[in-house]
Order: structure tokens, then sequence, then C-alpha cells
């Protein structure tokens, strides 16, 4: 008993002494830094290679962006080449409308074509950069009838699409009024104004509605999931609007948009896994989507789910977040909390950064910041396993489309 008394006051006497031991931040980061090259033949180099050591139990990988950049898809595109020769990964999930990479698959990499889909409908590849299509033309090569390798979770950006296909399914009674809807939206529906149909008008929604129920479709049918994809993003865009004029419903807008990402993730999962081979699915989204845990607008992410989801089955995910440094990318000021993570500034060179050793220390990185700041970066840190630093870096073209630079 008197062993343990000492013990137990030792301990004591060194709890406080541990707690105020200083980090050296600055070496942390130097030893789980790591270089790599991106060129035309793809990644390589000490810092690619750590990085695909760490998916040997991964099922899904992550890929957090911050949209509309050049090097970014060609990141995606590199990695996801090396997950599929290394690590057995055959699907890459965007955030994009369904409907529209259902269109792209069937198009198995002609680049004209899924430009010119994108030209005919503004709205239907929300992200449709020259070097984000030839992305989804490259992956969607290896697609095969009822084996599709790209797969689309997001809502549907415009309605056009939708209801042009509505129209031609329509029974008697119902197709003047869906060829009205049809042709507003398209009217509507450009790529300088993209929500103007779907988001911005307020007797959008109550109109679908009405639309759906006197078209009343079959449950299953080819009709009914046009209205379900309508309506549900008709929905989600409301929540938008009407926190935008000030009712309190703002979080509905990112927790039915990522609950929407799951419910399009599990379709086609249930339908890759007929295959009786597990599934291997890297994601392309916007950070907040693949953020582990909570995302900064409050919702449980498809990352999250990701994550659960793999451990359910007895594997993991791993999830990097791409940050690109240059040309028109104010990054440190558009995320000041970074910057303990970042010394002495950019790196002039590509990098990955390993947060795994670096999150029992996450509370010494974020003491750098004021009190306000010091949760973000703590979450951030959490939220991810690694950090992919593309510098010099130049805004996205949109020359295979001619839309107007966002």
């Amino acid at each position: 008993m008197r062993f343990l008394l000492i013990l137990a006051a030792v301990l004591g006497l060194a709890a406080p002494a541990l707690a105020q031991t200083p980090t050296d931040t600055r070496a942390l980061l130097a030893a789980n830094t790591r270089a790599f090259e991106l060129t035309a033949e793809g990644i390589k180099g000490p810092g690619a290679d750590f990085l695909l050591a760490q998916t040997e139990r991964a099922q899904f990988l992550l890929m957090g962006e911050n949209h509309h950049d050049r090097d970014t898809p060609r990141f995606a595109g590199a990695l996801f080449n090396r997950l599929q020769r290394e690590r057995g990964f055959r699907y890459l999930a965007v955030e994009q409308d369904p409907l529209a990479i259902d269109a792209v698959n069937g198009m198995k990499g002609d680049l004209g074509k899924i430009a010119a889909l994108a030209r005919r409908y503004p709205s239907h590849i929300g992200f449709a950069s020259d070097d984000d299509l030839r992305l989804l033309a490259e992956v969607s090569k290896g697609s095969r009838p009822g084996d599709p390798v790209l797969w689309g979770l997001e809502q549907a950006q415009g309605a056009t699409r939708y209801l042009e296909e509505l129209v031609g399914l329509a029974p008697p009674q119902t197709r003047s009024t869906a060829q009205e809807l049809y042709q507003e939206a398209k009217s509507k529906e450009t790529r300088a104004n993209q929500g103007a149909f779907l988001h911005d008008d307020p007797t959008t929604l109550a109109r679908l509605q009405a639309l759906e129920a006197a078209y009343d479709p079959e449950p299953g049918s080819r009709a009914d999931r046009l209205f379900t994809g309508l309506i549900t993003s008709a929905e989600i865009y409301s929540y938008n609007r009407r926190a935008n004029a000030g009712e309190r419903v703002g979080l509905y807008n990112n927790t039915e948009r990522e609950a929407l990402f799951k419910r399009t993730f599990l379709e086609n999962y249930r339908r890759a896994a007929k295959a009786g081979v597990l599934p291997k699915v890297m994601f392309k989204f916007g950070s907040w989507h693949m953020y582990r845990g909570r995302s900064p607008g409050g919702a449980y992410t498809i990352g999250n789910f990701a994550h659960e989801f793999a451990i359910a089955g007895g594997m993991e995910a791993y999830g990097v977040d791409v940050i690109p440094v240059g040309e028109g990318f104010a990054w440190l000021e558009d995320a000041p909390f970074l910057a303990p993570l970042f010394p002495d500034g950019p790196p002039a060179t590509p990098v990955m950064i390993d947060l795994r050793p670096l999150k029992p220390w996450a509370r010494a990185f974020a003491n750098q910041l004021e009190p306000a700041r010091q949760a973000e970066l703590r979450d951030y840190i959490h939220a991810h396993d690694a950090i992919i630093v593309l510098p010099g870096g130049r805004k996205a073209t949109w020359d295979l489309t001619g839309f107007p630079v966002p």
C-alpha cells in the first residue's frame, strides 16, 4: 500500500510536467512532410509512395478539394491510376449529377461527346473545367454495361435534362404542363445563372410536386427516379434560398444533401457488390464533404459515412485534402487556421504531409492561433489523414465548353 501511495504521488507530480512539455511542431512537420512529383506520367517520389503505402487496408480513398484549379483533377487522375494498379480500386465517386454521369459512362472516354453534353445542358455537369472533363473521360473508359466506373452522387444541379426526358415519358394529361416546365427551365438555366430555376424560383418545388402528383409515376420506374432526383434537389436548394432570406433552415441544406450522397452511394455500392468482389472506391468531393466527423457546415458527411462503413466491413478509409497554391488561390487568407501547419509559407514543390502522427499534438498546433480559430485547426487535423499541397497552381481553363470562368 505504501508503495502504491508513493507511486501515485510521483505520477501526480509528473503529470503537470508532462502536460507542459513544449512540443517542437516544426520538427514534427519536417519529419512528416515528403516531397513528390506530379507529371504527365503520374505521381512519383517519396510522398507518392508513402501515400500509397498508407492505403494497404483502405477500401475507400477520400480526396477533398477546393474546385476549379488546373492541377487537382490531374492529381486525382494520377492517384486513381495508382490505386487501380496497386490496390485494386475500380470506382471513382464524384460530386456530379447522377444522370449526367450515367451519360458520361456510356461515352467511354469520348471527350468531345462529354464536352458536347456539358454545352447542351449548361447546368448538368457542375464541375466542367477542361481538366475535370478530361478526368471523367479517362476514367469512364473502364465502364462496362451494368458496371459503370464513375458514380455520380450529387443532387440534380439543373432541371432541363430531367424535364426533357419526362416530357417524352409523360401521359397525355400531363404532357403540356411538363413541356411548359421544360421550356421554362431551358430558357432560365445558363452557365452564368445555373440556379435560376431549381434554386432561385420559390415556386419551382411546388410546381414539380404538383406535376409528379398528376403524373402519378409507377414506383421504381424511370419517371419515378427522375421526379425523385428533381424534387429532392429542389427541396435541398430551397433550404439554402430560405436561409439566405433569414429562415433558420440553412443546416438542412447541408444535412439533407449529405443524406442524399449516402443513399446514392449505397445504390451504386450494392450494384457493384453483386459481382462478388469487394468494391474499392475513390471519392473526389469538395473538402467539407470529406471531413471525418461533422463538417464545418454542421453535417455528418459522406466522408464520415465512408470511414464508418469501411470499419463495419473490417477495412478502413483514408482521407486526403488537396490544397492548390498559386495564381488565384489566396489559400492562407481563405483558411487562416492552417497557418501553423505552414510556418514558412507554402512549399516550393508538391508535398504530402502525414497528419496521423500530428493528431496527438493537434492542440499544440491549434494553440498557436487566436482562441476563436483553434477549434477549426483541431477539427481539420482530426478530420484528415494527410494534406497534399500542389504549388504553382493556376485557375482551370474552360476552352472545351466556352463556359465563363468561375
